[in-house]
């Protein structure tokens, strides 16, 4: 069994901007577990531990619904907390731009998923993209300036992840090119 995760990778420049930001809260939160760089990505379907037999079809799955979504154009925009500020577990970068098509992709990731035994989501899809944790709830202000970095989310990604003491490791399994036709 692996544990698994189908999610939309960052470019660069939206990785280092959400740094400087984590780096800027860092200096005002304690007891935030930040999430490292190479681990910024925008999670479409956590779907938890799967048989390794099952990667080959589910990616095959995944490429379909892919090629059925045309790529989108996303920006980061503001900082949020769940459950909310007051006490918050996990902050987080929003999105905006083409929030109803990625929430219609994820929504197909999701009945594709289900349809190799994950179970399906039971809470509406939020776009973010997940910066820190919080060990023990604390009141935040998130009121910082984001550099509303636009991009081009082109592809979805299955990926393995494995936890360590120093923190998670994801390895790719499966790309699939968003509006890709096969030619």
């Amino acid at each position: 069994m692996i544990r698994t995760f189908v999610a939309i990778d960052l470019p660069e420049d939206v990785r280092a901007d959400l740094v400087s930001v984590m780096s800027d809260l860092g200096r005002e939160i304690r007891g935030v577990r930040w999430v490292r760089p190479e681990g910024l990505h925008l999670t479409l379907k956590f779907l938890g531990d799967i048989d390794e037999k099952t990667v080959p079809p589910l990616a095959g799955e995944l490429d379909a619904v892919a090629r059925g979504c045309r790529p989108l154009n996303l920006s980061v925009e503001g900082l949020g907390a769940f459950p909310d500020a007051r006490r918050p577990r996990v902050i987080w970068a929003g999105l905006s731009g083409d929030l109803a098509v990625l929430g219609d992709l994820a929504s197909r990731v999701d009945r594709v998923c289900t349809s190799f035994g994950v179970k399906p989501e039971k809470r509406p899809f939020r776009a973010h993209i997940t910066i820190g944790r919080l060990k023990v709830p604390t009141m935040v202000n998130l009121n910082k300036e984001l550099r509303n970095k636009g991009f081009l989310a082109t592809e979805i990604v299955l990926y393995q992840s494995e936890l360590f003491p120093t923190g998670a490791r994801y390895t790719v399994l499966n790309r699939s090119i968003l509006g890709h036709k096969g030619e």
